[in-house]
């Protein structure tokens, strides 16, 4: 979580500097002489480590990801949505991703529902199946950050109204339920 902050990446590269000074004031000049050069390799690192670029043939690539996206996140919130018996309001499972490329990505999460937009507290049972139906095969999280990076927009939504959610997905969630009981 750390490498996501550019304040604290671009800290650690000058951090050396006062160090240096507190140990060795006799080597001011030739800290500050390094400062530039730090600076620089961290820059250079970042470069390297941020932009990614579109290759030819990635249209597709981003639109099959994207459906896979919006169709999984749409069976999330049917689930959700049915298994606490929501009747009404907007359901948005909110996904967002690091923007770093090079490193593993972070992903964080989220369920809002209700007129204010308030995150819902989701229970284990709901934090599992997000896990297992979101990104399972044909669509992992290393899929969906490069087509984030390739677009530059680390957050993506899927919405659901709750009265589009069919009555069989009620009635599954309600033999679920018993059969928990």
């Amino acid at each position: 979580m750390a490498a996501e902050s550019a304040m604290l990446r671009n800290g650690a590269a000058v951090a050396p500097i006062p160090a240096a000074v507190l140990v060795a004031p006799d080597l001011v000049t030739a800290s500050l002489a390094l400062s530039p050069i730090l600076l620089f390799l961290t820059l250079f690192a970042e470069g390297n480590l941020v932009p990614v670029r579109a290759r030819s043939g990635d249209e597709d690539q981003v639109a099959r990801v994207l459906d896979l996206l919006r169709l999984r996140g749409r069976t999330v919130l049917t689930k959700i949505a049915a298994g606490r018996g929501i009747l009404a309001g907007r359901l948005t499972l909110v996904v967002e991703q690091s923007s770093l490329a090079r490193l593993p990505p972070i992903t964080l999460i989220s369920v809002q529902g209700g007129a204010e937009g308030r995150v819902l507290d989701l229970t284990a049972e709901e934090q599992h199946m997000i896990r297992e139906t979101l990104f399972a095969e044909g669509l992992g999280e290393a899929a969906l950050l490069r087509v984030n990076l390739v677009e530059k927009k680390p957050m993506r939504e899927v919405s659901l109204e709750a009265s589009s959610v069919s009555a069989h997905a009620r009635l599954a969630a309600m033999a679920k339920a018993i059969a928990r009981a």
